[in-house]
């Protein structure tokens, strides 16, 4: 699976595919809000609005979009060595809940403690997905079912933790821990771009270098290729296997960690409102390189926030405005599988082809 996340068929034919699918994902939007009764031209400029429209919605589409593109690209790690992370959500959770501890309970200066929680939150969720690397990689357990399994699993032991043991006792009964201390928030830099985002921009450079430029990542994409070929190279295949786990479930906390601490400041047993999902299908855009999965991510983020502001502005349906972001995922999805791509790089040799014979006839 890896191997073919790649974007060897050129800048070009990727703009052309995105544009394509975008336009029929606006075809088909249109059709859906027109039969909804709602004007067409009030709901996209919400939409635009509210993913661009100014600073604070900058702001706001940027600090959407990192828990999603940092767990994206854990998972786009994991893709390259032929591995379905689905265990995005737990790993979230997983981090945020070991960040929360830390932020609430070690007294020291805001930045150690920042520095610290970050750290505390990429051990504890790439452990856990590390388990299912494990799982896989000594057992021969999917890790696709191992990774759902662990989501369920991280996410109630959060629910009870914010019931009972670490829930805020000013609270009012609701699920969620104390707040964080300011001085371990993450703020912003000039007023628009959060700290967050400059953390997403650094771990998807740090991801090129790792998967693009390292012998490791060599390992990574040959163990996409095929595991039996991979032994024969003489890689240690389940060596392999467990750490691009442990990368991506360290990814996972991350991303949360990094929402826990910039926007949401406490842990609630509904934090995450589906950000590890949405990392499946952001890397799945982006066909598995860090840097497409970055700008994918991105995307997304502005995405999310433009169609949530329009249910407010524009008055748009929370349904609705679900399945308009689905319709545009999907497309794009799509748009990006291999056999598309194939499919695609066929066409253009054979224009090219053509070109060729039509220049080499006689005139």
């Amino acid at each position: 699976m890896g191997g073919s996340f790649g974007f060897g068929e050129g800048v070009g034919a990727l703009i052309a595919r995105t544009s394509i699918a975008l336009a029929g994902a606006a075809l088909v939007g249109a059709l859906v809000l027109t039969a909804a009764g709602l004007d067409l031209a009030t709901t996209w400029e919400a939409i635009y609005e509210g993913a661009i429209g100014d600073e604070l919605a900058i702001r706001n589409s940027l600090l959407e979009a990192v828990p999603i593109t940092i767990t994206a690209i854990g998972v786009a790690i994991a893709f390259r060595a032929g591995l379905f992370n689905l265990g995005g959500q737990g790993q979230i959770y997983v981090g945020a809940l070991a960040a929360v501890l830390v932020a609430l309970y070690l007294h020291a200066p805001g930045a150690v403690v920042i520095a610290i929680a970050l750290v505390a939150s990429m051990l504890a969720a790439g452990a856990w997905g590390g388990i299912a690397g494990v799982l896989r990689a000594r057992l021969g357990l999917s890790e696709i079912i191992t990774t759902i399994m662990l989501n369920f699993i991280a996410f109630w032991l959060v629910s009870y933790l914010v019931r009972g043991p670490i829930q805020d006792p000013e609270g009012d009964g609701y699920p969620y821990t104390r707040e964080i201390p300011e001085p371990v928030q993450l703020g912003l830099i000039g007023d628009v771009v959060p700290v967050g985002a400059v953390l997403m921009l650094a771990v998807g450079v740090a991801a090129w270098l790792l998967m693009d430029r390292s012998r490791f990542g060599l390992k990574i994409k040959a163990l996409g290729e095929g595991e039996a070929a991979s032994r024969f190279a003489g890689i240690a295949v389940p060596r392999v296997t467990i750490v691009a786990m442990v990368i991506a479930g360290a990814l996972g906390g991350l991303g949360g960690t990094a929402s826990l601490l910039g926007v949401q400041h406490r842990l609630s047993d509904f934090f995450s409102p589906g950000w590890g999902f949405d990392a499946v299908a952001t890397a799945l855009i982006g066909r598995g390189s860090p840097i497409g999965t970055l700008v994918a991510g991105v995307f997304i983020g502005f995405l999310r926030s433009g169609i949530q502001t329009a249910e407010g502005t524009a008055e748009v349906p929370a349904a609705l405005a679900q399945i308009l972001l689905g319709v545009v995922v999907l497309f794009l999805i799509i748009a990006n599988a291999d056999l598309v791509v194939r499919l695609g790089r066929r066409l253009r040799q054979r224009l090219a082809r053509g070109r060729g014979e039509a220049l080499e006839r006689p005139a």
